[in-house]
């Protein structure tokens, strides 16, 4: 029987993210899944510039770039159509460039799986149902059984194993693996049905429609956005005497489509009834076991961060277990993965739950109280988004985050006798100290620690970008993680030499003992 490092179930995003992770980690990965094709519908339609930063990473940018389409502006509009917020996402990101773009999943999933296929170490067991798991101790062994697609049923007749020293559910809201891990969820209350519809129009240009809109019409709180270079996505808001299914008939979508086109306008691609819910994982491992994306979290979809948190949960979990199997950090690094990852969705739920119920306000006079406050500035701009509070980052002896610790990093260009790279290529997928003066060698490779040294005769700062978010900081140096998040910053020499004593003490040494999460 063979053995894999880890055992991922379900190829979605989220699943093809932690795989690649893991083979170019050098381990051995089995996938399973049970549709034996990548599901051809939209679902996921935007990713933010965090997320552009790991498809970068990953040497995959120029393709994704190529099915994508920068968002322009998000208008909230009132039942008249009178503009309530403009929420530019075309202003410069951290990472450079626009904070928001607009995609096909399928098209996605494609570069994803093909990307994949060109690379060793990964297993398929696509059409193949994972039905029961059990974890030993030292590893987890699986059952795995053919999926009928067309009948939609397991045949249990024949089951085979497939044994892995870890498990990882990125298995959708339906997770077996949270199942056999048997935690529980949190509700936070939004559940709201949905109907979603897109459209592949035949003249995008003739279309009188804004780019990206919330029609906050309390008669049918109706969303409008683009999805990627060719489609568009309508998602209707159902009242509670509204069957789903009747809804999602093709006469029925038209017709509420009417006062935007008619049907030889376009190609309906899809319609599909949805609860949009709020909910949060506690557990996000249990012993060999651990989940991801749906799995552990779902939220409304009304800033564009679902898939996006799936993809930060991977990147997260996926330099840790790597760290893990090659014997570089103690096990007990995992434990720092949802305590990182779960504060940081929650604030997204919360913030994504709270977009959603301006948004839908059924009750005319609720909406025009909205709509009045929103006119007179009473409506506070949205949350800051969030940063990791918890974990892996720098903190003094009284528990106190040291500098711009948990901080997302900026991304830019750095130049050096003519060579130009992205920092994130310089830092590969390791942990970076960015300075502007040089800092013991020897101490930092012990350490399993990179050097980017920012100045003259060495890498320039091409922008600019990097040197202002020192100075915003008083800082002379930070400690970049492999995700992108700061363990922390400096702002003299001192200060320095206790950013690398925390980063030992945290990680245990040479060794990377992961020794408490905070």
């Amino acid at each position: 029987m063979t053995e894999y490092d880890v055992i991922i179930v379900g190829y979605g995003p989220a699943g093809k993210i932690l795989a690649r992770q893991l083979i170019d980690g050098g381990h051995t990965v089995a996938v399973v899944e049970r549709w034996p094709e990548a599901y051809p519908l939209p679902r996921a339609i935007g990713y933010d510039h965090e997320i552009k930063r790991i498809f970068h990473a990953l040497g995959i940018a120029s393709e994704v770039a190529a099915i994508s389409r920068e968002m322009g502006h998000y208008v909230w509009y009132n039942a008249d159509w009178k503009v309530l917020i403009d929420i530019d996402e075309t202003r410069e990101s951290i990472s450079g460039g626009p904070t928001g773009y607009t995609f096909n999943q399928p098209e996605l999933e494609q570069i994803l799986h093909e990307d994949l296929r060109r690379r060793d170490g990964i297993s398929y067991y696509l059409g193949m149902e994972a039905v029961a798991a059990r974890d030993s101790g030292n590893h987890v062994e699986i059952e795995i059984a053919r999926f009928d697609e067309q009948n939609l049923t397991i045949d249990h007749s024949q089951t085979s194993p497939l044994i892995g020293r870890y498990l990882v559910g990125c298995d959708g809201a339906n997770s077996l693996v949270r199942r056999l891990m048997n935690v529980p969820i949190i509700d936070h209350g939004f559940d709201e049905a949905w109907l979603v519809v897109d459209v592949r129009p035949s003249d995008p240009e003739k279309l009188c429609i804004p780019d990206a809109a919330q029609w906050c019409n309390p008669e049918r709180p109706t969303t409008i956005v683009p999805s990627g270079m060719r489609n568009r996505r309508w998602e209707f808001m159902l009242r509670p005497e509204e069957d789903p299914a009747e809804m999602c008939g093709a006469d029925k979508v038209w017709e509420l489509l009417a006062p935007w086109l008619s049907p030889a306008d376009g190609e309906l691609i899809r319609s599909a009834s949805y609860r949009f819910r709020s909910l949060l994982t506690c557990g996000w491992r249990k012993g060999r076991m651990l989940i991801a994306g749906d799995a552990a979290h779902l939220m409304p979809p009304f800033m564009g961060q679902g898939m996006c948190a799936g993809l930060r949960d991977a990147w997260n979990l996926g330099w840790k277990l790597n760290r893990v199997l090659d014997g570089s950090a103690a096990e007990t690094l995992l434990d720092s993965y949802e305590v990182e990852r779960s504060p940081h969705v929650d604030a997204v739920i919360r913030i994504s739950m709270a977009m959603g119920q301006l948004i839908c306000a059924l009750d005319p006079e609720a909406a025009r109280y909205r709509d009045e406050a929103f006119f007179a500035g009473d409506i506070p701009p949205p949350p800051v988004f969030p940063s990791l509070s918890g974990g892996i980052i720098a903190r003094d002896a009284g528990g106190k985050m040291i500098g711009a610790a948990g901080e997302l990093l900026p991304h830019d260009d750095l130049e050096h006798d003519g060579i130009i790279l992205r920092l994130d290529n310089l830092a590969g997928r390791n942990f970076v100290l960015v300075t502007r003066q040089a800092v013991d060698g020897v101490r930092l490779e012990r350490l399993g620690i990179r050097q980017v040294i920012l100045g003259e005769g060495a890498w320039r700062d091409i922008s600019g970008r990097l040197s202002q978010w020192l100075e915003s900081r008083g800082a002379v140096a930070y400690l970049a993680r492999p995700d992108f998040y700061s363990f922390g910053s400096a702002a003299n020499a001192d200060d320095l030499e206790a950013l690398l004593g925390a980063f030992e003490d945290l990680m245990g040494g040479p060794e990377y003992v992961f020794n408490e999460v905070a």
